[in-house]
């Protein structure tokens, strides 16, 4: 599984702004081994620019909360990109992530969500979403498990390597719409006037094509 998240972030920086981020050379000292040393399941997890943390084999019964420090912002290095990685983590009260720009939070193939259990994004600057474009950097959610669904009002990025995720209501199906096991599926909400709408991208290891 971090070769998984090592290659996501090696795909992000080589494919296009929006979708770059920094490696996975270092991680925070108290993610995954203080929870697997205490008792005490952590619920709320602040990143701080350019901070990534790795959480494994947690079951959260409650809602988890992760928040990116307002210092990772549009304009900030690709260097401070903030990101956080679950695996074998199942989720019964949802996720929910507060952030602007340079983010990237990645679900591994072994996580789970109960039953009415969502992905919920949210900004924290008011406003932001509706003056976001494509070239800036969203905060993403990778996706390698499945019955995930993401719901925002927010402009973000939804990456999927193969099972299909529920974004907004309607069903998006990698294996439908890039069904080359090396693409990765992008959708990404973004505002036009006071509309959302959403572009599909094709992100391969060194190129990326936009879907109709």
């Amino acid at each position: 599984m971090k070769k998984l998240f090592a290659f996501l972030m090696a795909v992000m920086l080589l494919a296009l702004p929006a979708c770059s981020s920094s490696d996975n050379s270092a991680s925070t000292d108290n993610s995954d081994s203080a929870q697997n040393e205490t008792a005490e399941v952590q619920y709320d997890y602040q990143l701080k620019a350019g901070e990534t943390a790795e959480v494994y084999d947690v079951t959260f019964d409650q809602m988890v909360t992760v928040t990116v420090d307002p210092a990772s912002t549009r304009d900030a290095s690709v260097d401070l990109r903030s990101g956080i990685y679950f695996d074998n983590c199942t989720f019964n009260g949802g996720l929910t992530v507060l952030g602007d720009y340079h983010a990237m939070i990645s679900l591994g193939a072994g996580c789970s969500f109960g039953e009415g259990s969502v992905v919920t994004c949210k900004e924290v600057t008011p406003g932001v979403a509706k003056e976001a474009t494509m070239d800036d950097n969203f905060v993403k959610v990778f996706v390698s498990c499945e019955g995930v669904t993401v719901e925002t009002e927010s402009a973000i990025g939804v990456i999927m390597d193969g099972p299909a995720v529920t974004f907004n209501g309607t069903v998006y199906n990698k294996e439908e719409i890039v069904p080359d096991a090396s693409t990765l599926l992008g959708v990404y909400s973004v505002y036009e006037n006071d509309t959302m709408i959403y572009e599909k991208l094709a992100i391969g290891d060194e190129s990326v094509e936009t879907l109709e």
